[in-house]
């Protein structure tokens, strides 16, 4: 059994626990969970440890970490500066029901829930949340920090870049390219490409706001 720590008290760090506590065998041992806000439900009282803070100053280099935080800005910003400092081992939690092709790669500090499904050379790169029933197809690639909302498709021979977000049931069409810090809006289909980074909405979505320089230099 792996010990591991969990950064989040929110609804992501819920449902981790839930399905970490529901394994038969179990897999996991949870050593505590680490936010600044303890959770909001008294349930997961015995699994808050303390803060960030805390952590950094408990944290031990043989343990792993797993964060359990929706928001791509926010992982972003726990591996590259909260934690930038000490040497971390970024735990991949793959749920029993994931069904995942031998010939698939998935990086490190992702979270894959129940019921997905990742085909034939689909990569996935680091620190990327994919949440249940969730399709990638053959020879996609997802970049880091990447976040994807229950029953999201992605087909064959598309190219997600980083810290883009897909809503609830949205479907990306084959072989287009999203551009990084883009938005997908819930039940949206995307039939094009776009060389700049933007909310889409509808079916077939259109970007109804394209996000300026600075706003993608705030979410990278």
């Amino acid at each position: 059994m792996k010990n591991v720590h969990i950064i989040g008290t929110g609804g992501l760090a819920k449902e981790v626990i839930g399905y970490i506590e529901s394994e038969n065998p179990k897999r996991y041992n949870i050593l505590g969970c680490w936010y600044d806000e303890s959770f909001n439900n008294t349930d997961y009282d015995k699994y808050y440890s303390g803060t960030i803070t805390d952590f950094k100053n408990n944290y031990d280099p043989q343990e792993t970490v797993l964060i359990a935080i929706a928001n791509n800005q926010y992982r972003q910003n726990y591996v590259y500066n909260e934690f930038s400092g000490l040497k971390i081992t970024y735990e991949t939690y793959i749920h029993p029901s994931c069904e995942i092709s031998k010939f698939a790669k998935i990086g490190q500090g992702c979270v894959l829930a129940p019921q997905v499904i990742i085909t034939a050379n689909a990569k996935i790169c680091d620190h990327i949340f994919i949440n249940m029933k969730c399709l990638i197809a053959h020879d996609t690639i997802v970049e880091s920090f990447c976040c994807l909302f229950p029953k999201v498709e992605v087909c064959g021979n598309s190219y997600i870049e980083e810290n883009c977000t897909f809503g609830i049931g949205s479907i990306v069409l084959p072989e287009i390219r999203v551009h990084s810090g883009s938005k997908l809006d819930a039940m949206s289909v995307l039939r094009h490409s776009l060389d700049q980074p933007a909310l889409f909405v509808g079916n077939p979505a259109q970007p109804v706001k394209i996000y300026d320089e600075s706003f993608q230099k705030q979410n990278q």
